[in-house]
């Protein structure tokens, strides 16, 4: 865990200056991803050039690698923290108990990685301002609602994951996605989350989703996503 008490409760700190002021949708096994309005967009791979493929590539190796790096820390937490018992072999209709819930959050996705783990992706550009770390009122309402699922679950290990794009040095998009994914674990200790069920890690710009080169592109790779992985046995 990040975990480094002064760090953590700045972040608190602020979420709770905000928070007075004051939603994912599914995915199974199958390229798809369930949007609130129930309509369902499968991504359908594309070779109308070699770059539109390098890009492509780049992309799913970039998502791959974030979910890796995320079960790895997962595992960690499920071994130092004593947050229950293993789930055992009901591990899937307990992580498909909280996916239906999630599935209700607007402003989120949901995908099944794997039986036992889930990752929640916020839309783009929902929760922050350009260059910025702070939460607002609405993304703090956003970030509540899957906190409050969280809270009914405490089986399972939640990572938080901040992204950049590549715009800027590396350096301060390293720092940026760092203070991202730690005002996010924040606010989520501060609607109640336990404390040692969680870690925050940033990547900076190296785990992109989409190529650099378009504005939209730049728009999916500025994203912070939450891992969740109960213990199967």
């Amino acid at each position: 865990m990040r975990g480094k008490g002064l760090k953590r409760w700045i972040a608190v700190g602020l979420v709770l200056g905000l928070a007075t002021g004051c939603a994912t949708h599914r995915n199974d096994s199958t390229p798809r991803a369930t949007r609130r309005d129930n309509t369902t967009v499968r991504d359908n791979a594309t070779s109308r050039d070699k770059t539109a493929k390098g890009a492509g590539i780049g992309a799913a190796a970039g998502a791959a690698t974030a979910v890796i790096a995320g079960k790895r820390h997962a595992d960690q937490i499920l071994i130092g923290a004593a947050i229950g018992g293993a789930v055992g072999a009901g591990v899937g209709a307990y992580m498909d108990a909280q996916e239906e819930r999630l599935a209700r959050v607007p402003g989120t996705t949901v995908e099944r990685v794997e039986e036992d783990t889930l990752l929640v992706r916020f839309d783009s550009d929902i929760l922050f301002g350009t260059d910025s770390a702070t939460l607002g009122p609405a993304a703090l309402g956003t970030v509540q609602e899957v906190a409050d699922v969280l809270v009914d679950y405490p089986r399972t290990a939640v990572v938080v994951q901040g992204h950049t794009d590549s715009t800027g040095a590396a350096a301060y998009n390293q720092d940026l996605s760092e203070r991202r994914a730690d005002s996010v674990e924040g606010a989520l200790v501060v609607f109640g989350v336990f404390p040692q069920r969680l870690m925050a890690t940033g990547y900076g710009e190296t785990l992109p989703v989409a190529s650099n080169a378009s504005e939209r592109g730049r728009q999916l790779n500025r994203r912070v996503a939450i891992l969740l992985k109960a213990k199967a046995r």
